[in-house]
């Protein structure tokens, strides 16, 4: 437990961010406004996380080259240990990923919450948006 204080300290030395989160985790949030709305944000986020992590588990036996991409699937789905699981489940999280972040800003718009103080964040969750979009149509 020592070694992760002085490691954390070591971090929040050079960021200085230590106070910033533990503001914001320890920030009440009100009953009545926490519900299942809220959770399409989180949602992104996970399914980003999966993407990325099926994403770099496919780049180490896709190759990308005209003579050699079917091989390389074939190898995925029949001899790589559920290769075929992970390459459904990054195909099915992009189609995932549109939806829910589609969700999220129909949701965030609905709700006003890209007014003062967020606009910079409602800027930047629509570059995002048409990143996320860019990268489903590939």
């Amino acid at each position: 437990m020592r070694l992760i204080e002085t490691i954390g300290r070591w971090f929040d030395d050079r960021l200085q961010i230590a106070a910033v989160v533990r503001e914001n985790a320890m920030h009440p949030v009100p009953r009545e406004t926490a519900s299942w709305a809220y959770v399409f944000g989180s949602a992104a986020l996970t399914v980003f996380i999966l993407q990325l992590v099926t994403g770099v588990m496919l780049a180490f036996v896709y190759v990308p080259s005209a003579s050699e991409a079917w091989n390389s699937l074939q190898i995925l789905n029949h001899g790589v240990t559920l290769g075929w699981f992970i390459r459904a489940l990054h195909g099915w999280g992009s189609n995932f990923m549109v939806a829910i972040v589609l969700i999220h800003m129909v949701q965030v718009f609905l709700f006003g919450a890209y007014k003062y103080p967020r606009e910079l964040t409602w800027i930047v969750g629509v570059f995002l948006l048409l990143v996320t979009l860019g990268m489903a149509l590939n």
